[in-house]
């Protein structure tokens, strides 16, 4: 549990502290004043990043340098996460740790309202939403994606320039300047697709009993994973496809493989489950998928993930509200919401923090 909360600078928090007294925390206030900013504080915490950032920079206060948040947890523990707009340094109890070494140490579930469309989404939020969950179960997979991420990066200014510099005619040359990005690629990028697979085999038996005992059906959930390009998820499948599809990327001006490319499919009933689910369908599907990476947390470090439930209690009906106050059992969670109903008969004592400033 965490037991107190200090925010500087951090978005429209100039100095704020927090001290938790009860296992469930509900900030409730009007839309715009900064709920939603204490829930991603924590996320920062646990998982070293915000599913809602683009730059480090959004996360700092305008005209401060830097940001820092500071927990101290029920153990004891107290972490710090300083953040510039260049770079995040955590410490653990005044000793700087890797968040491969801060793995599992604050684990979290976040259920936020823009996931309640995440089926529809853009495949980029697909990717945010379960890269956040593979970063608290595999360090690796953090490393690898990163390195995917910077050379994927550079790659695309390269070949922008490439493509603008008509006195390329051959494309042996951009190649050449391509291959050590691409030898990165080759290398992590298998890993990145292995991670990604095995998550969703690991998922989908826990997700198909969660939403039989939620629907009271038994509608086949089926999970994929899926990109555009055929190539074989292998370092040599994808250094075969680098050096005969170069001039494809540079005629492109863009990477075209790699984990930016890759997309998570949901099938209900057989077929894709945007094209076949009701609404509330939709809400059952992500109410058990969270429930099934509850599971997984908690199997995997032997303590009940603390859960971020921003504002959704309005978007549910009676029958999935109980479904989730009754996930929430043993978990610290914090949530927000606007209405004092929405909390006012929820079965554990709450402690309730008014956000008007």
């Amino acid at each position: 549990m965490i037991r107190t909360l200090h925010l500087h600078d951090f978005r429209n928090y100039e100095d704020k502290t927090f001290s938790f007294e009860k296992k469930n925390v509900v900030f409730c206030g009007p839309n715009g004043r900064g709920k939603t900013n204490i829930l991603e504080a924590i996320s920062l915490l646990s998982v070293g990043r915000s599913w809602r950032e683009n730059e480090i920079s959004d996360l700092i206060r305008e005209g401060a340098d830097n940001a820092l948040l500071e927990s101290e947890m029920e153990d004891g523990d107290q972490y710090r996460l300083t953040l510039t707009s260049r770079s995040r340094k955590l410490e653990r109890n005044e000793k700087k740790r890797s968040f491969r070494s801060h793995l599992g140490k604050v684990p979290t579930l976040l259920f936020a309202p823009e996931f309640l469309t995440l089926f529809s989404a853009t495949k980029r939020e697909r990717q945010r939403f379960f890269d956040r969950f593979l970063f608290q179960l595999s360090g690796s997979y953090r490393d690898d994606l990163s390195r995917c991420n910077r050379a994927i990066k550079q790659k695309n200014v390269l070949l922008r320039t490439a493509s603008q510099d008509r006195s390329q005619s051959s494309p042996r040359p951009i190649l050449e300047v391509l291959s050590p990005w691409n030898e990165i690629l080759a290398q992590s990028y298998p890993r990145v697709i292995a991670e990604r697979k095995k998550l969703l085999a690991d998922l989908r038996p826990i997700l198909q009993r969660e939403l039989n005992a939620l629907s009271q059906k038994e509608d086949e959930i089926r999970l994929t994973l899926e990109w555009e390009e055929d190539f074989d998820p292998t370092q040599e499948g994808i250094r075969q496809w680098l050096q005969q599809f170069s001039s494809r990327e540079q005629a492109a001006g863009r990477a075209l493989i790699g984990p930016h490319r890759d997309d998570f499919g949901f099938f209900l009933r057989g077929r894709p489950l945007p094209s076949t689910a009701s609404r509330g369908e939709e809400r059952s599907v992500m109410l058990a998928l969270l429930a099934a990476q509850k599971s997984m947390l908690q199997t995997q470090f032997d303590r009940h993930p603390i859960l971020l439930l921003d504002d959704v209690f309005s978007e549910l009906d009676q029958q999935r509200q109980d479904y989730l106050e009754n996930l929430c059992n043993q978990s610290q969670i914090f949530f927000t919401t606007t209405h004092h109903e929405h909390f006012q008969n929820f079965s554990p004592p709450v402690q309730k923090f008014e956000i008007r400033d």
